[in-house]
């Protein structure tokens, strides 16, 4: 059932095409990833590890998606791979609350990952 919700996350994560801004008020990490050089990033209960390959001018990234818990059925790890085209970026969406946004940077030579925290807003009155 967690596994299945974790793919089904970061699935729907993955349809995202627009960008979306990041205010001064959100928190946020970036780092920058080389041609499989692995970054890990705990998302809401689950680790990830993550690299790429560039792959015909593109970035081919794969995602090791674990649950936290050793005793858990959803701890055996869920492999995602998706391609992402120069300049575009592929967002995913985890149970705390964060954004962890991978961008395909030149011609697929890095990503760029930037992690962010996000708070609803509530309208102006």
């Amino acid at each position: 059932m967690m596994k299945t919700r974790l793919i089904a996350q970061a699935l729907g994560a993955f349809a995202l095409a627009a960008a979306t801004p990041v205010s001064a008020a959100d928190s946020w990490s970036e780092s920058m990833m080389k041609p499989l050089m692995a970054t890990s990033l705990d998302a809401g209960g689950a680790h990830v590890v993550s690299y790429f390959l560039p792959v015909s001018g593109a970035c081919r990234l794969t995602m090791m998606i674990a649950g936290d818990d050793p005793e858990s059925k959803s701890a055996s790890p869920t492999r995602i791979q998706l391609t992402v085209e120069p300049g575009r970026a592929a967002y995913i969406d985890d149970a705390d609350g964060k954004t962890s946004r991978f961008t395909c940077l030149y011609s697929a030579e890095a990503m760029n990952v930037i992690r962010t925290e996000r708070v609803a807003l509530a309208p102006a009155r």
